[in-house]
């Protein structure tokens, strides 16, 4: 059996437990196991009778849990999520709880389950964890397992617990959030946990509730850096197309439809007037324009050298700019992505979203993406590059922006290695290396 089968078979197994049971009744189902397996023999001791004791307790509380789970009135439920929260920072969210039925509800808990993702084979046998404190658990694996689901998770949300309700009473609760890496959490059910009359058994009541999601931003790293020139270069078509159309003062004139012209580009007034297709023409514009080239061809997820990464590009995204500048942020997903922020395209949050969600990608990647930032070079006014090697062709890369007479600012995220500082040759003023850990990013030194 594959050990990332077995991890996942005991952890459902050890969440099905936790979800049946309360910490007494995980107690008492462990020593009435004990007792099972020394009561065999009823001739040579007592243990059985601790163990039918342990077992009927048990059953009789299953059966009384279930007959208040029939009886238990239903709740209606409504999350208020923020717009997002920031990985590391303690958030809250409202929840709006309501008794929509004829009698009283006694006060009890309720329980937040989020989707659960699953990691990949290489991903486990790459991933680190500082959750393993000693050499069995880091040979075992299995704190690293635990902690790769809670950074897949997002977020961590603790039972809440829910006064009395009248019947027909509402009531705002604020519940808070633990946000633990930087992700897309998907709250999926929610449930009231109803406990047996003995305390040890539990069963849940499904509450109606929208599934609902919530972005958690990249924890923001920063990095002191040369100020970006402003320069304004030649932007061809501007961004007119990409924001309000028939702008008044980005318009030029109208003229005939030529094929493979953009239908937002008719003017749909002109052509039902004229009968013929017609289109607007805009005028060229000048404004400066930079690049973030993120580096996402990291080995396995949540790469300390990737999260940091992110991290700095999160701090970089979020810095204040001129209103008439753009930003383009350039990585790879499925494809090589060009997100671009200001000048009503939208604000950083957006980008920062994306962050929130961006992935690894395989070695090869780089390629494509540093070709499409060759391509758009004559109209960026400045480039930063976020790499996580300083290998031959980022070399060549950075050798083909400085011939079209850009001048980059490339930091390259890895462990320290005291040997690559040669690698640097030719490149003065350009290169600046961060060091992080094995097990978690790190501030980055100056």
């Amino acid at each position: 059996m594959h050990k990332l089968t077995l991890f996942r078979l005991v952890f459902v197994t050890s969440r099905g437990l936790r979800e049946r049971l309360t910490p007494a009744g995980l107690v008492i189902v462990a020593l009435t196991a004990f007792a099972g397996a020394f009561g065999l023999d009823t001739q040579a001791n007592l243990a059985h009778l601790l163990f039918s004791l342990g077992a009927g307790g048990v059953a009789v509380d299953a059966a009384g849990a279930r007959l208040l789970r029939r009886r238990a009135p239903r709740l209606a439920v409504r999350r208020h999520l923020p717009e997002f929260v920031t990985a590391g920072e303690p958030a809250r969210y409202r929840l709006e709880v309501l008794n929509p039925q004829a009698r009283p509800v006694q006060a009890g808990e309720l329980a937040e389950q989020l989707r659960q993702p699953w990691p990949s084979p290489a991903s486990l046998a790459h991933f680190r964890s500082a959750a393993a404190t000693n050499r069995f658990d880091q040979r075992i694996g299995y704190p690293a397992f635990l902690d790769l689901l809670r950074r897949l998770r997002a977020i961590d949300v603790q039972r809440i617990r829910v006064p009395a309700l009248h019947p027909g009473q509402r009531v705002d609760i604020e519940v808070p959030l633990r946000p633990s890496a930087r992700g897309l959490a998907i709250f999926e059910r929610l449930a009231r946990v109803i406990t047996g009359p003995l305390g040890l058994v539990e069963t849940r009541v499904p509450v109606t509730a929208v599934e609902a999601t919530l972005a958690v931003l990249p924890t923001r790293l920063p990095v002191e850096l040369p100020a970006a020139i402003s320069r304004r270069l030649h932007q061809p078509g501007g961004v007119s197309l990409a924001r309000h159309v028939g702008d008044a003062e980005e318009f030029r004139s109208l003229r005939d439809y030529r094929p493979g012209d953009p239908l937002r580009a008719i003017h749909w007034r002109s052509f039902a007037h004229t009968g013929k297709p017609v289109v607007r023409e805009f005028q060229e514009e000048f404004f400066a324009r930079h690049a973030l080239l993120l580096d996402t061809a990291a080995a396995f997820a949540f790469a300390p050298a990737f999260e940091t990464a992110v991290s700095l590009a999160a701090w970089l995204v979020a810095q204040p700019r001129d209103a008439d500048s753009l930003l383009d942020l350039l990585f790879v997903g499925e494809r090589v992505h060009r997100l671009t922020a200001g000048r009503g395209l939208g604000g950083a949050d957006a980008l920062l979203r994306v962050l929130a969600t961006v992935a690894t990608t395989p070695p090869a990647s780089i390629d494509a993406l540093l070709a499409t930032l060759e391509r758009n070079a004559a109209q960026l006014s400045s480039v930063i590059l976020i790499l996580l090697a300083w290998d031959e062709p980022r070399r060549h890369a950075v050798r083909r922006l400085l011939a079209r007479g850009v001048r980059p600012t490339v930091l390259v995220v890895a462990q320290h290695d005291p040997q690559a500082a040669g690698d640097d040759a030719g490149f003065a003023g350009i290169v600046r290396r961060i060091a992080v850990s094995e097990h978690s990013p790190a501030t980055p030194a100056t």
